[in-house]
């Protein structure tokens, strides 16, 4: 379940450059073609000291992870991190943890499981593009449970913004149908975030078309991922 929990600096989205304690989970039913998490092969380590990048292996329950989300807490962390992985696969022990931390919580998500969501004080939300993917066939179901998903958590009061990875095939066209579908829900933010791999990134000048079609509709920034040029996790 628990892959890792370790202190570090949020490199994406809204709140890029915040400290945070990430609860990282293990598993997602995605297969993206940018993503990482497949070639992880441990669990259950923790960072020794906040920030070290130094590991034990542990067996982690639930009074172990609230243990070490606590141990590991600086006066400069701004929030709990529940990542992964896709950590609403394991919504119902995540429930547990919650209920027993009094920090700010913040989960990334990629919004396929809208019937899964409860409260976070802070939720960033994937919004998937078809060339994410190698072979997908239920692209629209999954687009449909990303919206619900933000719609949800938008009207349960949280801090809920969406975060789309941007490859050099993106097309113009379909982050206006993004955006225009987040406005359509509310105030929302939307992240703009450019591929990290060098063969798949797209152009500077793609980026600033695609910020300001995007800004006709909903507050947009671009993030890069800080923590990858940084050379932390």
């Amino acid at each position: 379940m628990i892959r890792e929990i370790f202190n570090s600096i949020m490199g994406e989205g809204k709140y890029i450059g915040r400290r945070f304690i990430f609860v990282r989970f293990a598993g997602c039913p995605l297969e993206c073609i940018y993503c990482d998490e497949n070639i992880k092969n441990y669990l259950n380590r923790v960072e020794k000291t906040p920030g070290s990048g130094d590991f034990i292996e542990e067996e982690l329950g639930l009074e172990e992870i609230v243990y070490h989300i606590k141990r590991l807490k600086t006066p400069d962390v701004f929030a709990i991190s529940f990542t992964g992985g896709e950590p609403l696969l394991y919504h119902k022990e995540i429930r547990k943890i919650v209920s027993n931390l009094d920090e700010i919580t913040f989960l990334e998500t990629n919004g396929i499981f809208p019937n899964r969501v409860f409260y976070f004080d802070i939720a960033s939300v994937d919004i998937k593009l078809r060339e994410h993917f190698n072979d997908i066939k239920n692209y629209n179901k999954i687009y449909r449970n990303e919206l619900k998903t933000i719609k949800k958590f938008y009207n349960m009061g949280s801090d809920v913004y969406a975060k789309v990875v941007i490859l050099k095939n993106t097309k113009l066209e379909r982050l206006r149908e993004v955006a225009k579908d987040l406005c359509d829900i509310g105030d929302i933010t939307l992240c703009i975030q450019p591929v990290f791999n060098k063969d798949l990134k797209p152009s500077n000048k793609k980026l600033f078309e695609i910020l300001k079609i995007c800004g006709e509709y909903v507050d947009v920034m671009l993030t890069v991922q800080m923590h990858k040029y940084m050379g932390v996790l």
